[in-house]
């Protein structure tokens, strides 16, 4: 009597000769697969193993099952066999013999549809089961479909129970054995391999390449901010200390001051945080619960002036980026760093932005084999081409954009913990994403803003081989992109802004990210004087104010400079009081006050 429980183990070295064996509760393992052959043998409960990487019969003298036992058997697929039980006489069973596990030796033939594997005499044949998968197929009782693995495939097995015996039915996993007979696909290429050689591909599209993804949409920082703002405000900051009036005539109206940007610096640094939480069904993949998450650190420089009325900023940044992925009983991590810089150039309300990042990214994979280890290579260029279209003197504006990128993904060969060889050409990428921002500036410089995106992923399919064996291809299909954010200036040199964006279709979830702006450089100290004045000074009710068709707010420019005009192209510069400045704006960090009448005529 070998009693115990499901926690217990006897393992069985040598054969036992003229015994009766009963099985309770615990787990007998059969070193050889002879070892009780030719004595009696009783199963009540528990869990009785022949796996020892061969398939064999037991051939016993007498087999009665009394109670339900699992069974766990060696399969040789290439083979046609697998470890069974048989005896000169069987007793009258009351309980089931249910196959649990199967350790699969080999691969069935690339040729053969199904393998079929005699099991079960005709004295047991009507008390074998198996096991049920984690959904139920739409098969006769005793016949339930349940996946098991090799190295590199998955397969389905059935029992089949004939009367001549019972039978194993094996398919690759995209098949499915319908009771009729035949078999129907499911599909999905991926289901027909072991979740563990996936690794690779499945790392290399929703870990790497949306890694690069990210950092396209978040490495324009600059032109993301600068266009939110209404032109006048721009004109403003290319002028410095120079305030560009917004044509109301409201007074109190001079626009709203950006919470990005200040009048006296426009270098400035900045940090990005983002992550998403997502689920990708791969096209030709399994579906993936997907977590991306990193940080970006950039700089910007100032606004430099450059031919035929173009402005130009460089910014270079470095980040963080981690992801993680975990898809049927497979978990995988990566973490790394990249670089990159951007160029903006910027022409009244278009604007173009380039960005060229690297880096490399270390992954580690959990599996039902153990763990591993590989290294990928990350590369990429970013273009992103945008105009402002401005309503209510750029209270509203509405920004169609283009991005395009290229990304390139190295995974470098490894061989996994089953000890299968992984080898994976680079990953060639391309994504186009149209898309409109309607942004909005109030009052207090709240600027908020909402956008959607359409995303397509082109020549981004993976071309990996496991043994030799080529992997289905992968790919992320389209998706739609949609959100909303905000931003806000807290102090003259510092902002903050938050945005969330979910996407449906080739990527389902939500992308988070949120940022700060500091501005560098010390205040610009102010000037008071006139530069070049005429000879003749005007007060306020002179008839070059009606010539030159001022508005109010000009008039309130004109009282503030104590009257002083010019008729030419002449710049008139003044030191402005508190009271005076308080007139303006509340909200000026400004103490200087210049205006340009020929610009003034030009607005």
């Amino acid at each position: 009597y070998i009693i115990g429980d499901d926690q217990s183990k006897f393992v069985l070295n040598n054969k036992i000769k003229n015994a009766k064996v009963h099985l309770f509760d615990t787990n007998l393992v059969l070193c050889n697969d002879s070892n009780l052959d030719g004595n009696v043998l009783g199963l009540h409960s528990g869990t009785l193993s022949m796996v020892n990487n061969q398939a064999g019969v037991a051939a016993l003298d007498t087999l009665t099952v009394t109670g339900d036992t699992n069974f766990v058997a060696d399969v040789d697929l290439a083979n046609s066999t697998m470890d069974r039980l048989t005896a000169a006489t069987y007793g009258t069973h009351s309980g089931n013999l249910n196959v649990v596990g199967m350790n699969l030796l080999s691969d069935a033939p690339e040729n053969r549809e199904i393998t079929e594997i005699y099991f079960a005499e005709t004295g047991l044949k009507d008390n074998v089961t198996n096991s049920l998968p984690s959904g139920q197929w739409n098969l006769p009782e005793n016949s339930h479909q349940t996946t098991f693995y090799t190295p590199i495939y998955k397969y389905n097995a059935v029992y089949d129970n004939r009367e001549d015996g019972g039978y194993f039915l094996f398919t690759k996993g995209d098949k499915i054995i319908q009771p009729g007979g035949g078999t129907t696909s499911t599909g999905n290429a991926s289901d027909a391999f072991n979740p563990a050689v996936m690794a690779s591909p499945v790392a290399a599209q929703a870990g790497a390449s949306a890694t690069m993804n990210q950092t396209f949409n978040y490495a324009f920082q600059n032109a993301d901010n600068f266009m939110n703002i209404p032109y006048l405000e721009r004109v403003s900051m290319k002028m410095k200390n120079r305030y560009a009036l917004s044509p109301t005539g409201d007074a109190t109206d001079v626009g709203t001051f950006s919470p990005l940007f200040t009048k006296q610096d426009s270098s400035s640094v900045w940090v990005k945080p983002y992550a998403s939480f997502e689920n990708i069904p791969l096209k030709n993949g399994p579906k993936v619960s997907n977590t991306t998450y990193g940080t970006l650190v950039g700089f910007d420089s100032a606004l430099t002036p450059m031919k035929r009325g173009w402005e130009r900023v460089w910014t270079g940044y470095i980040g963080y980026n981690g992801a993680s992925q975990r898809y049927s009983g497979v978990d995988s991590t990566q973490n790394g760093g990249l670089l990159g810089g951007t160029l903006t150039l910027y022409k009244g309300n278009f604007f173009n932005a380039t960005t060229i990042s690297a880096g490399a990214t270390v992954a580690e994979n959990t599996n039902m084999y153990g763990h591993e280890n590989f290294t990928m290579l990350l590369a990429g260029i970013g273009n992103k081409t945008g105009y402002n279209f401005e309503f209510k003197e750029g209270k509203l504006i509405l920004q169609p954009n283009m991005l395009l990128s290229y990304t390139f993904v190295n995974t470098f060969d490894y061989t996994n913990a089953a000890g299968v060889k992984i080898k994976s050409d680079p990953l060639n990428a391309i994504q186009l994403a149209p898309g409109l921002k309607v942004i909005g500036n109030l009052k207090g410089g709240w600027q908020p803003y909402a956008s959607v995106n359409m995303v397509w992923n082109l020549l981004d399919k993976s071309d990996v081989t496991a043994n030799s064996v080529k992997l289905p291809e992968m790919s992320i299909k389209p998706y739609v992109q949609y959100g909303v954010g905000v931003q806000k200036r807290f102090k003259d040199n510092c902002m903050a802004f938050g945005q969330a964006m979910i996407q449906n279709g080739g990527r389902n979830g939500v992308s988070l990210t949120a940022g700060f702006r500091w501005s560098l450089g010390k205040e610009t100290k102010p000037i008071e004087k006139v530069q070049a004045p005429q000879s003749t000074q005007k007060t306020a009710q002179s008839t070059s104010i009606e010539k030159l068709k001022l508005t109010t707010q000009a008039d309130l420019v004109q009282r503030a400079n104590g009257g002083v005009y010019s008729s030419g192209e002449k710049k008139i510069v003044k030191q402005l009081t508190p009271t005076q400045k308080t007139a303006l704006t509340k909200n000026s960090p400004n103490t200087t006050r210049t205006t340009m009448i020929g610009q003034l005529k030009r607005i």
